[in-house]
């Protein structure tokens, strides 16, 4: 199976080529890594041994390239040191076989289905309580959860990529975003807010719609 595929930008357009989301465009080319999430396959998952750290552009968090046989596949990394993981098995489990207190991330919310819960980077869940059936766990919003003891989820937390500081306004157009303009740094012209001398006024939206209510006296005042 392929795993490395071109990533088309959409430019903020829709399927008409209209732009429906302001300021996107541009970047760095991106290839998406195909990672595998389904737990459908559970001794497979389970022999796959972590062969190197990889970086994901599209991505918050590093990937694991693991190897099992010939069989190379991406998986989500986690973990403190990554570089005490090489080598080592990605350590799948269900959530009747993890102990209370114990961390995990990648969970699935159904049993054989793909890892939808805490995939971003740090991100982790926590099991508070365990019972025949269902295991109760914290989510990383802090939402509390009760889901089927067979589901399937990884030990640990996600690895997470360290903090990094644009400095330049050319590092955010490599990451897609386009130049915002404040309104009233325009002319008058190009923006209802724009001129310097236009007196001040309620803020609006480059096509004259307010931006937020504004108190007159004219207006009720709500409650």
């Amino acid at each position: 199976m392929k795993l490395l595929f071109g990533l088309r930008k959409s430019g903020g357009r829709n399927n008409r080529g209209r732009v429906t989301v302001r300021h996107r465009g541009g970047g760095h080319k991106r290839l998406y890594r195909h990672l595998e999430y389904s737990y459908n396959n559970y001794n497979y998952l389970l022999s796959g041994k972590i062969k190197s750290i990889v970086y994901d552009p599209n991505r918050t968090a590093f990937i694991a390239a693991c190897l099992n046989g010939n069989k190379l596949f991406f998986k989500i990394l986690g973990g403190i040191h990554n570089f005490d993981l090489i080598g080592k098995n990605i350590q799948v489990v269900k959530l009747k076989n993890v102990g209370i207190g114990d961390e995990i991330f990648n969970v699935s919310l159904n049993a054989g289905q793909l890892g939808k819960i805490g995939r971003a980077s740090g991100a982790k869940c926590k099991v508070l309580k365990q019972s025949d059936n269902y295991t109760v766990i914290r989510m990383p919003s802090h939402q509390i959860k009760v889901l089927n003891n067979e589901n399937f989820c990884i030990l640990g937390s996600v690895f997470s990529k360290p903090l990094k500081v644009l400095r330049k306004a050319g590092r955010n157009r490599w990451l897609g975003f386009r130049p915002s303009v404040r309104g009233v740094a325009m002319n008058p012209i190009d923006h209802p807010n724009g001129g310097k001398t236009a007196g001040g006024g309620q803020p609006k939206s480059p096509w004259g719609k307010l931006a937020k209510w504004v108190p007159t006296r004219k207006s009720p005042s709500r409650k």
